[in-house]
């Protein structure tokens, strides 16, 4: 027996006839032994049939039952058990009738749960060793997790191909993205493919324990690592872009992020616009950043739309850009016109000699 399991909470087996109790509590000690007086004399030997006797007949540790345990053992199958008390370091288990102790440790594949909430349940358990001449049987329950959990990975395994639409659970978030569960296999939904939108943070979008279904996107190194993505299962707005938005016309819009060449704004889930640097109507010198902060409602106009390439271009609302692209090219030529005369003009005008 090791060190760590041969504390007093291993000793003294429960008896057969109370380990089927309900009411067994997990502090239970060895049948007392029979006490014989004769005259001045105490008899105190250990009588068999005591030893023996059990529910509907069956053997305390070392009989019958135990032979079972170990047969369990030694082909590698499960016995059931049932909790019904604890004690330092474990959880005391009956199995057949048999007592028979739990670590903590070998009983979820993380921190367990508080003892109390193991008592009275029955659980698969598969048999670590037998001790001290059949007197102290070992389990582990996380050893049938873990064999549960690899047949459920094979089925699993069997379902995952490129293109699959599947149902997981978040499990897990990271600035990068979120790993998904898909039933004993993991993949991860890339912070792109969160949504269609654009996702600044994964906890917008997605919660540890959150149901999510999601498409396969590839398998690499032998299917070992999964490409997932949520962002391919929602409806694609560009395909209808043409016929919801118009070229001229004025929409709402929300700031999503700020470069040095221009805001995108988003129009609609999915679906943004490009607001150029000079389309921002600012003073020179001022940062676009401090103007057009993430969020931040706007009105725009639509200046084109390139529905192959998915490229809005956007102007503000009463920066001139009205009716149709031709319109819009005719405004520019002639606000280059009138600059090119007045320039002309001022040029002449220096060559005058005062």
């Amino acid at each position: 027996m090791s060190a760590e399991l041969s504390s007093a909470d291993l000793e003294e087996p429960i008896p057969d006839n109370q380990g089927e109790a309900a009411g067994a509590t997990p502090e239970v000690t060895a049948a007392a032994e029979p006490v014989e007086k004769t005259g001045a004399a105490v008899a105190t030997e250990k009588q068999p049939a005591a030893k023996d006797a059990g529910n509907d007949g069956a053997q305390s540790q070392g009989g019958v039952e135990v032979e079972k345990i170990r047969a369990a053992m030694q082909s590698g199958s499960s016995v059931k058990g049932k909790v019904i008390g604890w004690s330092d370091g474990g959880l005391q288990v009956v199995v057949g009738g048999v007592a028979a102790f739990c670590p903590d440790s070998e009983m979820e594949f993380g921190e367990p749960l508080e003892a109390k909430e193991y008592v009275d349940q029955t659980y698969d358990f598969f048999v670590l060793r037998i001790e001290d001449d059949d007197e102290h049987v070992m389990l582990s329950r996380v050893s049938h997790l873990r064999q549960e959990q690899k047949a459920q990975q094979a089925a699993t395994r069997g379902q995952i191909e490129v293109d699959a639409v599947l149902t997981g659970k978040v499990v897990s978030i990271k600035d990068f993205g979120a790993f998904v569960d898909l039933g004993g296999v993991q993949g991860l939904v890339h912070i792109s493919e969160l949504a269609r939108r654009r996702v600044q943070r994964t906890e917008d979008v997605v919660q540890p324990g959150d149901e999510v279904q999601v498409k396969v996107l590839k398998l690499d190194k032998g299917g070992r690592r999964i490409s997932l993505s949520m962002r391919a299962l929602e409806p694609d707005p560009w395909r209808e872009v043409s016929s919801k938005y118009t070229v001229g016309s004025t929409v709402d819009g929300k700031v999503e992020k700020v470069e040095r060449f221009g805001a995108f704004v988003q129009l609609e889930p999915g679906l943004s616009g490009l607001l150029p640097s000079s389309k921002m109507s600012i003073p020179a010198g001022t940062s676009a950043s401090r103007v057009f902060r993430p969020g931040r409602e706007l009105k725009v106009q639509i200046i084109s739309i390139d529905a192959r390439r998915r490229r809005i271009s956007l102007g503000l609302e009463g920066d001139g850009a009205e009716g149709s692209s031709s319109d819009f090219e005719a405004y520019r030529s002639n606000q280059a016109a009138s600059s090119g005369g007045f320039n002309a003009l001022a040029a002449a005008l220096s060559k005058i000699q005062p």
